[in-house]
């Protein structure tokens, strides 16, 4: 299996098709924006806030990995923060579109071009998991997780 194969396989297992772990699509399946929205007092962020930070991220990686210029931002800056408003279900749209595009690209892009990306791209589809695995403990915790599929492993 080359790089091309490994980096489309973290992309899938952290965003449509549930592997090893729970990937995005089934994490915030059928959630309402208002239990997206609420914060349990014993964690920092919503489940809205974890994705709106996912969506920071792997928004920029992309247009950069698209060699598309991308401000720079305070160091300050919340990426957990809905800075555009965006209503819940459009942030899930959008995210979902930016995972698509980065499927894409991979699929197209050169050799050189995903050797050079590869260690970058590996480390945000972990960082994914990582926080996609904070969604589905804050469901849990909330009882909003139901009887979603199971996983591999």
């Amino acid at each position: 299996m080359g790089v091309r194969e490994i980096l489309l396989e973290q992309l899938q297992s952290v965003y449509d098709e549930n592997n090893w772990f729970v990937c995005f699509n089934v994490a915030v399946k059928e959630l309402t924006e208002a239990e997206a929205t609420a914060k349990k007092e014993d964690h920092p962020y919503s489940i809205a806030e974890l994705v709106h930070h996912l969506y920071f991220y792997n928004e920029r990686y992309l247009n950069r990995f698209c060699g598309k210029e991308v401000p720079e931002l305070p160091r300050h800056y919340n990426t957990f923060q809905n800075h555009d408003h965006i209503s819940w279900n459009r942030r899930i749209s959008a995210f979902q579109m930016v995972m698509s595009e980065f499927r894409a690209e991979i699929k197209t892009c050169s050799d050189e071009k995903l050797e050079i990306w590869s260690e970058t791209l590996s480390h945000l589809f972990n960082h994914n998991a990582y926080h996609i695995g904070q969604i589905v403990n804050l469901r849990k915790q909330s009882g909003w997780w139901g009887t979603n599929p199971a996983v591999k492993g």
